[in-house]
C-alpha cells in the first residue's frame, strides 16, 4: 500500500506499508485498519485521497474493494474530505497521457515535482518487468495527492 502525506504540495512523508495475511481476509483488514488509524493519528489529515478500484472477478480484487471501503469508512468517521480518482485520470493529469505507465508517472514526479526522489525512481527503473516495483506504489500515492491538490482543493486545474 503506497502512502503519501502532503501539505499543499510539500511532501511530508511517503512510504510503503506491506500488508501480510492476504490469504486471511479478516487479519489482512485488521492490519490495514491499524496502519490507517496510526497514520491518521500521526499526521492528522483533513483530506483522504484514494485510487478508485475497478472490479475484476478475483478474490484479490474483492478484498481490495473491501479494503478501500474500509479506509473510506475510517476517513468518514474522522471527518475527512474524501476524494477518489481513477489511475488513468491521475496519469493524464501528471503525464498528460492517461495511458502512461507507472514508471512514466514516477519519472515525472521524480524529475518535475520532487527531484530528491530520483534515486527511488532509478532503483525501480533497473528492475525487470516481473519484479515487484516497490516504490512505484508510493509514487502513485504522491500523484494522487498532487491531483487532488491541483484539481479539487485549490479550486483550479494547474498543469504540472
Amino acid at each position: 500500500m503506497g502512502i503519501a502525506v502532503l501539505e499543499n504540495t510539500t511532501l511530508i512523508w511517503r512510504g510503503i506499508k506491506a500488508l501480510k495475511y492476504r490469504k486471511i481476509p479478516h487479519r489482512f483488514l485488521k492490519e490495514a485498519r491499524k496502519i490507517i488509524l496510526e497514520l491518521f493519528e500521526d499526521y492528522e489529515p483533513c483530506v483522504l485521497v484514494l485510487e478508485k478500484t475497478f472490479f475484476v472477478q478475483s478474490k484479490r480484487s474483492s478484498l481490495l474493494n473491501v479494503l478501500t471501503d474500509e479506509i473510506k469508512l475510517l476517513g468518514k468517521r474522522k471527518g475527512l474530505k474524501i476524494f477518489e480518482y481513477a489511475p488513468t485520470t491521475v496519469r493524464k493529469f501528471i503525464c498528460q497521457n492517461g495511458k502512461a505507465t507507472k514508471m512514466e508517472t514516477a519519472k515525472i514526479i521524480a524529475t518535475r515535482y520532487y527531484p530528491w526522489l530520483y534515486s527511488d525512481y532509478a532503483k525501480e527503473k533497473g528492475k525487470a518487468w516481473f519484479k515487484e516495483k516497490y516504490w512505484l506504489h508510493a509514487f502513485d500515492a504522491i500523484a494522487l495527492g498532487l491531483m487532488c491538490y491541483y484539481h479539487d482543493l485549490d479550486g483550479k486545474i494547474v498543469q504540472g
